[in-house]
């Protein structure tokens, strides 16, 4: 009986100590993306757009770019498409923008696909497959800062279209300090 008496009140001092704990440091629901804590730069791309012009990420710099890694043979990649389009449409902006990075065979597969399932935001074809970025698998896709750098990843498809997604970049978009312009000079935010 003593026994069981200690058990119950060790049970009975370590729930509100662990309530507290979980109230103090409370778990997200669900991780929209998952945070990239070492910021890196995102390593350089030298790819064709569908037009077959040479660009690399220096044409994006200085807005966030939500770099989708993706393939037309890949079912997941294209029901992923139209909610990225939606998420596109929503907050495309001078400071957003998604970009659709297609590994594999060039621009002729993806024209085919865009018949099907309209698409306004640039695609990028990597046909040689030399962008390494580590990932892992398709769709794979990055949260690019105005700095170039790696701030959120997600492997596997998302709800792009979600509200909770849509708020999640928003907020990243508002919380930046974005470089202002002063006499035609930028001023970069910790000048200001």
């Amino acid at each position: 009986m003593k026994k069981y008496f200690i058990i119950f009140l060790v049970i009975f001092l370590i729930t509100p100590f662990h309530q507290a704990q979980s109230e103090k440091y409370p778990l997200p629901t669900k991780m929209l993306m998952d945070p990239m804590p070492a910021a890196d730069m995102a390593p350089e791309i030298n790819v064709i757009d569908m037009n077959g012009q040479k660009r690399t990420l220096e044409d994006l710099k200085g807005k966030f770019v939500l770099v989708n890694f993706w393939a037309t043979w890949c079912n997941p990649c294209k029901v992923e498409m139209p909610l990225l389009e939606n998420l596109h449409q929503t907050l495309k902006s001078d400071k957003f923008t998604v970009l659709g990075l297609h590994v594999g065979p060039g621009p002729e597969n993806i024209e085919a696909f865009k018949k099907l399932m309209p698409i306004s935001f640039p695609i990028y074809v990597d046909m040689e497959l030399e962008v390494d970025w580590g990932v892992p698998g398709l769709p794979t896709t990055y949260l690019l800062n105005p700095d170039g750098r790696l701030i959120y990843r997600a492997v596997g498809k998302r709800e792009f279209a979600s509200d909770d997604m849509i708020n999640f970049i928003r907020n990243q978009i508002e919380g930046y300090k974005f470089a202002q312009k002063y006499e035609g000079k930028i001023v970069p935010p910790m000048m200001r």
